[in-house]
């Protein structure tokens, strides 16, 4: 599929970006498995799905994107709006969502889960696509591009750090996989320069 799309677009003048961002097409991909391959004579059930759209193995963080510290928090989803609307008059770097096109309604008052991080404006050169937290080995991993992933950071695994994880993800699956990663300058400081809404999608089972 990628050397097809590539091909058009090629000679369209567009550039192709593999991403994991294209949250629409996964979508379409998910609801043709239930509407149309489960349906079909040749379906087998518990097959090994084509798409491999993760590499198991993250990759250490380019020094450049290191950050300085960062912190598990929440925003009501009224000011993640507000965030994403410094996206429209370029004050903040980073990227949104059309969650209309995504069919996803969230009250305002909602507290959606984030990642606030004090470090430098480099993290605009990757396609950002998603925060999770690798409970077993206390850390978390960047997900990038088509099927990047970095060790964006670790942290030391107590019962506490455990237990502050374990409500974070749990919190970005009540929302339905959305979630932020907030760049600031200072963590102690209200103002951002990136935001990035992302959603933590499975892979479609095609």
């Amino acid at each position: 599929m990628q050397t097809i799309i590539t091909k058009a677009c090629n000679e369209l003048g567009i550039k192709p970006i593999p991403s994991k961002r294209c949250l629409s097409l996964l979508l379409w991909l998910e609801e043709r498995y239930e509407t149309v391959y489960t349906r079909h004579p040749g379906f087998q059930k518990g097959s090994k799905p084509l798409l491999a759209l993760d590499n198991p193995f993250p990759m250490e963080l380019p020094e450049n994107l290191v950050g300085e510290k960062w912190a598990f928090v929440q925003l009501p989803f009224s000011a993640v709006q507000e965030e994403i609307s410094s996206l429209d008059t370029n004050l903040v770097f980073g990227a949104s969502l059309d969650l209309d096109l995504l069919g996803i309604e969230i009250d305002e008052k909602t507290l959606i889960p984030g990642l606030a991080v004090a470090s430098s404006p480099w993290m605009n050169g990757l396609e950002v696509c998603s925060i999770e937290v690798d409970l077993s080995r206390a850390r978390l991993l960047l997900s990038v591009g088509i099927s990047g992933r970095y060790i964006y950071a670790t942290y030391n695994k107590t019962p506490e750090t455990s237990s502050e994880a374990e409500a974070w993800e749990a919190a970005k699956k009540d929302c339905g996989g959305l979630h932020f990663l907030a760049i600031q300058g200072d963590l102690d400081g209200d103002d951002c320069v990136g935001f990035w809404l992302l959603l933590d999608l499975p892979p479609p089972p095609v």
